[in-house]
């Protein structure tokens, strides 16, 4: 009867340990999951920035475009001479400055796309330590017996 009891309470002990155990990984798992939604929060909000900047990349575009054959919609007939060749350079330069500022839209969608990219990569790593925390809670859970 006293190894009956004693095989028992060990086998009550061990099953508190183990309840112990997939309460400790359960807690685990729900602090990865709090950073896993916290970063997608962060993730689409970088999309919707990127989603932002490419309408306004479009519309820029179409406004550089204007701005470029605008001087060639100009008459030449009655707008010459010097004062034409002054307004043809400053176009030219505001073509230019445009075009620059283009490129700088550019470079901040590059680094939109590459942030998404590093998050996206995050969310991955994030999801699997998620279930693997999880897993852990389930494997102890089954262990009482």
């Amino acid at each position: 009867m006293a190894k009956d009891d004693a095989a028992e309470r060990k086998r009550q002990e061990k099953n508190a340990q183990n309840r112990r155990e997939s309460t400790r990984w359960q807690q685990i798992g729900n602090e990865r999951k709090a950073n896993y939604d916290k970063n997608q929060k962060k993730l689409e909000r970088l999309k919707e920035a990127k989603s932002k900047l490419n309408n306004s990349m479009k519309n820029f575009a179409q406004f550089e475009n204007q701005v470029k054959q605008y001087p060639t919609k100009l008459s030449t007939g009655q707008f010459k001479g010097t004062l034409r060749d002054k307004f043809d350079e400053k176009a030219k330069k505001m073509g230019t400055t445009l075009h620059k500022e283009e490129n700088t839209y550019q470079q901040n969608m590059a680094k939109l796309d590459a942030e998404i990219a590093k998050k996206e990569l995050e969310q991955g790593d994030l999801m699997s330590a998620v279930e693997s925390a999880f897993d852990m809670a389930k494997n102890f859970l089954a262990s009482i017996f």
